[in-house]
């Protein structure tokens, strides 16, 4: 018998059988996860048994994706796009007195990124910390617009590199955001963050939580699936 079931943000197929005797976990050539377990396993000790490899989930699932999508790395050259809030702005470059570049070595200005060209062999480093800026400030007033109608008073909102994921949040309230997830479109930005807020009433992905998510963000699934399909396209 199968059924599909939520772990954080893992959905998993699981697969029950009265003649299996042991317990496979594994990422198929998809890069989908399946459990396998005896008949009588409850879904509480499955959970607990997903729980205990996540780290070997994670690592696992970004290796796959690795071999199915792989990652063109950036240049930093001049005409080089880059995401910001869903929206595509191209890269120039500009030599020392040039004129048009005062203050950080990175800017988004007049609808392109301008940056110094010395600092392009560690372009990288910049826009991170240029995303991760933009992120804690657009990701504080999101959660503040959006809690009122999850009916939730969520604590300190952070961004980092969540590896895998888009998004966490803590048993005691506080929100963590990948900086990545600013390259992703406004809509898919509030859909992480109200998603979030539902988990500070239900931290399980349960019926109760999709019901919560539901009343106030009724695309839920669309959205899902969008950032399945295309979150990998939203990278440096």
């Amino acid at each position: 018998m199968n059924a599909l079931i939520w772990v954080d943000d893992l959905e998993i197929e699981l697969r029950r059988s009265d003649r299996r005797k042991t317990v496979d976990l594994t990422v198929d050539r998809a890069g989908e996860l399946v459990i396998a377990v005896p008949a009588a396993f409850s879904d509480a000790r499955v959970e607990e048994i997903i729980r205990s490899r996540l780290e070997w989930i994670y690592q696992t699932l970004g290796n796959k994706r690795r071999v199915l999508h792989p990652k063109i790395g950036k240049e930093y050259m001049t005409g080089e796009g880059f995401h910001y809030l869903g929206r595509k702005y191209r890269l120039k470059l500009l030599r020392a007195g040039d004129g048009a570049l005062a203050g950080p070595a990175l800017q988004l200005k007049n609808g392109r990124f301008l940056m110094a060209e010395r600092v392009a062999p560690e372009g990288r480093q910049h826009f991170v910390r240029w995303y991760a800026r933009q992120a804690s400030r657009r990701f504080a007033s999101e959660v503040t617009a959006l809690a009122p109608r999850v009916g939730v008073t969520p604590g300190p909102v952070r961004v980092m590199d969540l590896k895998n994921r888009w998004a966490s949040c803590s048993k005691t309230g506080g929100l963590n955001f990948h900086w990545r997830a600013i390259l992703l479109p406004i809509d898919r930005v509030r859909y992480l963050v109200t998603h979030e807020l539902a988990h500070l009433i239900e931290h399980s992905h349960s019926a109760r939580f999709y019901e919560i998510l539901g009343r106030v963000a009724p695309d839920y699934e669309d959205a899902e699936r969008w950032l399945k399909e295309n979150g990998d396209l939203y990278d440096l």
